[in-house]
Order: structure tokens, then C-alpha cells, then sequence
């Protein structure tokens, strides 16, 4: 899940250098020795991904996610075994993601909700970033627009969450039931309780009164 928030901070050189690497050896990863890649198959499951970041620590550690050959070399040698094929991958241990973010952060200044330390890239991402002759604005463009298309999401569910509970109060009010009932689930599921009752009134329902909270007992 992406961050909305892309806190500025110091882009030395060292920063940009290591964002390079870090993008150079996952695109090598993915595009390993052929298309059957076992790294590319789990990197299609958004939870496999990883953030920059993460990338970053590997690297710097002089680690390495992928030392097998380019698909042209590969297709040179004589028959390898699938288990040897598989031994060029370095797919990273999910369980130690947040360990490698923080190490980077703290190395070199990011924020931990920068989108460095936050965005896991998708294979097309990785390659629009490695084609770019500026790497982290090229990235901060994904970001936002990643983040857009969230808040998007987020507001169509939004808004189907209040027409199916004024839809649902319609239909007990039409039969004498409690059209009170589909609002308080709808606050439940975390519709804004203004549009939702703006909406119950639109739809001539009667809006719930709002719950107080209830004074402390007097000692």
C-alpha cells in the first residue's frame, strides 16, 4: 500500500547511486535467465514485492537478487537443473522486510513513510524507473498517481456503502421495519456519517440522532 504523504529530504549523490543499484538488480531479477522465472511469478503477488528501500539494504550489504545468467547466455548452456536454475534467485525473506527498510532509512536519512520506504514496485514500475534518466522523480509520478487511484477506490466504496444502506433503509421503512439499523452499520463500516445522513435525508428517511457520549458517573 502506498503512502499519500512524500516527505522531502536530502538527495546526495550517495542516495541516487544506491536508488540506481537497488533498481538495476531487482529489473535483472525479474528478467532473469528466461521467462519461466520463479522470482517474476512471486513478484506478481502485490504481498511479494518489495519497496526500494528494502532493495537498497540488500545491495548495499553486497547482496544480490539474481546471479545467474542473462536470458542469451542461458540459452548457450548445456541443460541445468531446476534446482540449480532456481539457486540464481534471491527472493527475499518477507519476514525481514521492515528490518532492511529501517536500516536504509536510517543510513541515509529517509523518512519511514517516504516513498522509497513505502511503494512496492510492480514489474512495469521497476522498468519505467530503470529507463529514466531521473530515477526518483520518475517514481515520485508513480506514487502520486498510485495514491490517486487509491483515494478513488476508497471513494467508490465509500459512496456504494451509503447507497446500499439507504437502499436497504428504504426497503424496512416501505415494510415498517427500523431504517435506523442499515445506518448504524454503514457508520460501522466506516461511511463519513455527514454524506450518509445528507443522504438518508435526500432519500426522505429519518436520520438517526447521533449517539452522545454518555457523562462520567459522579464520584
Amino acid at each position: 500500500m502506498t503512502s499519500n504523504n512524500t516527505p522531502t529530504f536530502e538527495i546526495t549523490e550517495d542516495v541516487k547511486t544506491a536508488i540506481r543499484a537497488a533498481l538495476t538488480d531487482l529489473n535483472k531479477a525479474l528478467e532473469g535467465h528466461t521467462s519461466n522465472n520463479p522470482m517474476l511469478n512471486a513478484y506478481r503477488l502485490p504481498a511479494a514485492r518489495a519497496t526500494l528501500a528494502e532493495i537498497i539494504a540488500i545491495v548495499d550489504d553486497e547482496g544480490t537478487l539474481y546471479d545467474g545468467p542473462t536470458p542469451t547466455a542461458f540459452a548457450a548452456m548445456d541443460k541445468v537443473s531446476e534446482a540449480d536454475r532456481a539457486a540464481w534467485y534471491r527472493m527475499p525473506d518477507r519476514a525481514g522486510a521492515a528490518g532492511r527498510i529501517a536500516r536504509t532509512c536510517d543510513k541515509y536519512g529517509v523518512p519511514a513513510d517516504h516513498m522509497i520506504a513505502t511503494h512496492a514496485l510492480s514489474q512495469a514500475e521497476v522498468k519505467a524507473c530503470v529507463g529514466s534518466a531521473d530515477p526518483l522523480a520518475k517514481l515520485a509520478e508513480i506514487h502520486a498517481e498510485a495514491a490517486k487511484r487509491e483515494a478513488e477506490r476508497i471513494k467508490a466504496e465509500r459512496t456504494a456503502r451509503i447507497k446500499k444502506a439507504v437502499a436497504a433503509g428504504k426497503a424496512l421503512s416501505d415494510f415498517g421495519g427500523d431504517p435506523s439499523k442499515p445506518f448504524a452499520k454503514a457508520l460501522e463500516e466506516g461511511a463519513d456519517r455527514a454524506e450518509l445522513a445528507q443522504a438518508y435525508t435526500n432519500a426522505g428517511l429519518p436520520v438517526p440522532p447521533e449517539d452522545k457520549p454518555k457523562p462520567a458517573p459522579k464520584k
